[in-house]
């Protein structure tokens, strides 16, 4: 029988994971978390841990009424009743409060990296196989992506434990849509449930309900619409951890920036061993090498880092004071040891078993004062998940975990940790969450020594408009074409590796205004220095767009095409007003310094009048002359005095003076004296 109470959603902070849900026996990590995590924090308030007693218990109590109880041991499983529900009526319930009522206070992201079918090593770098050698492209401005983005949804509790969400296909549709439209933020926005009528299910609560099906315990949601809430009075406490918090150790405080772009940031790697001995086979050293360079390597998560900031993000193993280095194996990295098997363990136990080990040994709840925490274990088990992931992590957040040895490939570290900066996938032309090899939120590259690659200029859009941060905005070029048609946008746009040497200022993105929140994006791919290890598109003027968001947040942005010099792509109905755009590449000149492509945007007939006709015809002429006559044509100079009155005839000479009387007849001959 299901037992159940209405409990109200309040603060669900999102964590997005990618081919991965968390599922976990809360009987067997509890204690685990409650060392970690409240017992380094006696000034906690005793409301924030009751949602972690109201889980135990419950979940005790239906052991009991079940008759058996699933118990691990050291050689196996042994299954007890296979069906137990949250018994929330016999619960503490003394609380009001939505922190006393809702065992969600936020929802913590995790975004993942997946190998199955992924990768196969054979990535165009020819406009030719891109664009299926047409030099012309013609696609729809309102083509939608068929793609299923696959992020999963874990809701935090006011103890720092975790449960994977649940949801009808329609829910989880909703959610990953309002993330990818960049309306629901990780780790900061909350939803409620508004149940419907039509999809309401007899049996089950219409607010958020926690139930636990065998030994796994997830959070709920009924059939229902998804209402978001952004508020940020009621998150505030997880917008400071993720934005910058003080937190203290002892009597020391310490400043944490964990979704800044910018800035020394603290990374700390743990390199755990299970209650076997089952760990990743390289040293301390090593793994420390890798990352920060330690020892010589050129090729490292920091020298990705610097490079592609160009020295704004700088990782760092120096905690100064915060952290004893006597705990450390080496630089940057320490080892721990859980007292559970990774190969009869699922996710959620192993997060909580590594949260309690670290926690143990430094003396303090995670993440403390590092920016970054980062997980390397052995393998992944299928215990529980797919194992389809090779890594993931925490979108907004600070913690990632990796499986085997790709923590060595500097790509896919900068990659995941791409998504605790809050950056989504990048897709290629066929849809697929992954398939962009032009950035490394695409596919990475996959060796310990290649990772000179950087982002697409989706994603450094978000970076330098989005945050501010890494570029400058006035290396971000816009056009907003309009509706009417006869607009256009020419120049030369560079690539992102000589964002450095630029002296004409030419931009590194170009953002085309769609109307909507998707909008789109071109750039010039060039190969050289921090991109020379780009696998897609060499040389090539590329074009994206993005989901949502208007490129300023989290979303899955899409490669939609890559041209060569004089090809085109043609984009039907722009922005639905019936006029085609046009991007043409007039020259692509890779000999310059720095390299550039000069392109030419048109939108619509580009010889159309300047202002749009009358609707209505001019009024008739006047039937009558206007009242005052027309001017006389001006004189070329000024007379010196004007006349007193106009002359009777024109002269051809000036007379010398008047007769006062005509004169008489003329003679014929000359006369001797003169007349009178």
């Amino acid at each position: 029988m299901m037992i159940r109470r209405k409990i109200t959603s309040r603060s669900l902070v999102f964590a997005t994971a990618s081919l991965l849900c968390l599922f976990f026996n809360p009987v067997a990590t509890q204690d685990l978390y409650d060392e970690a995590v409240l017992g380094f924090d006696k000034a906690s308030d005793e409301k924030a841990s009751r949602s972690s007693r109201l889980l135990r218990r419950s979940n005790k109590q239906n052991h009991v009424k079940n008759g058996q109880r699933r118990m691990q041991t050291g050689d196996g499983i042994e299954d007890g009743a296979n069906n137990h529900e949250l018994d929330f009526d016999d619960a503490d319930t003394s609380s009001s409060t939505a922190e006393g009522q809702n065992p969600c206070k936020s929802i913590i992201a995790v975004g993942g990296w997946s190998l199955l079918g992924i990768f196969n090593g054979a990535v165009s770098k020819t406009a030719n196989d891109i664009n299926r050698d047409s030099t012309d492209d013609v696609i729809s401005f309102d083509e939608e992506e068929e793609v299923d983005t696959e992020e999963e949804f874990i809701c935090e509790q006011f103890d720092g434990t975790t449960l994977p969400i649940q949801g009808t296909t329609e829910q989880m549709v909703q959610l990953r849509s309002l993330l990818n439209d960049g309306r629901l933020v990780s780790a900061e926005s909350t939803v409620e449930v508004e149940p419907t009528v039509s999809s309401h299910v007899s049996g089950v609560d219409d607010q958020l309900m926690s139930s636990i099906t065998g030994d796994i315990a997830v959070a709920t949601l009924p059939p229902g619409s998804i209402k978001l809430i952004n508020d940020e009075s009621r998150n505030s406490n997880n917008r400071g951890r993720l934005n910058g918090v003080m937190g203290t150790m002892g009597e020391q405080a310490f400043m944490v920036n964990h979704n800044k772009y910018e800035g020394v940031k603290k990374i700390l790697v743990l390199r755990v061993t299970d209650a076997v001995g089952k760990a990743i086979p390289e040293t301390a050293h090593y793994v420390s090498n890798k990352f920060f360079g330690t020892y010589g390597d050129k090729v490292t998560v920091k020298s990705g880092f610097e490079a592609c900031s160009f020295g704004k993000f700088r990782v760092t193993n120096d905690y100064g004071g915060e952290v004893d280095k006597r705990l450390l194996s080496a630089p940057g990295v320490m080892d721990i040891r859980l007292d559970i098997r990774l190969d009869r363990s699922d996710q959620r136990s192993i997060v909580a078993a590594m949260m309690a080990a670290t926690g143990r040994k430094l003396g303090m709840a995670l993440p403390g004062p590092f920016d970054h925490v980062v997980f390397l274990v052995e393998a992944c088990y299928p215990v529980g998940t797919t194992c389809k992931f090779e890594a993931y992590a925490y979108v907004n957040h600070w913690f990632s975990l990796f499986v085997g040895d790709n923590y060595k490939f500097p790509a896919v570290v900068m990659h995941e940790l791409g998504h605790n900066l809050n950056l989504a996938h990048s897709g290629g032309m066929d849809g697929r969450s992954y398939t962009d090899h032009t950035c490394l939120m695409g596919n990475p590259l996959f060796k310990d020594d290649v990772g000179k690659m950087c982002f697409n200029p989706v994603k450094n859009y978000q970076i330098a408009a989005g945050a501010g941060s890494w570029y400058n905005n006035e290396n971000i070029a816009y056009f907003n074409s309009g509706t009417a048609g006869g607009t256009s946008w020419a120049g030369k746009i560079i690539g992102v590796a000589d964002y450095h040497r630029n002296p004409f200022n030419h931009p590194i993105v170009l953002k085309l205004e769609s109307g909507n929140a998707g909008d789109w994006f071109v750039g010039f791919n060039r190969a050289v220095g921090i991109n020379a290890d780009n696998v897609q598109a060499d040389n090539l003027v590329t074009v994206y767009k993005v989901k949502g968001g208007e490129g300023k947040k989290y979303s899955q942005s899409f490669l939609k095409i890559a041209l060569q010099s004089e090809q085109k792509l043609t984009v039907k109905s722009w922005r639905n007003s019936g006029f085609a755009m046009v991007i043409k590449v007039k020259e692509i000149n890779t000999s310059a310094s720095p390299g550039y492509a000069d392109i030419e945007i048109t939108f619509g007939p580009q010889n159309m009048p300047t202002k749009e006709p009358t609707t209505t015809p001019t009024k008739r002429p006047t039937i009558t002359p206007t009242k005052q006559p027309p001017t006389n044509q001006p004189t070329k100079s000024p007379s010196n005095k004007p006349t007193s009155e106009p002359s009777r005839a024109e002269t051809m000479f000036p007379t010398m003076k008047p007769t006062t009387e005509p004169t008489t007849e003329p003679t014929t001959e000359p006369t001797t004296e003169p007349t009178t």
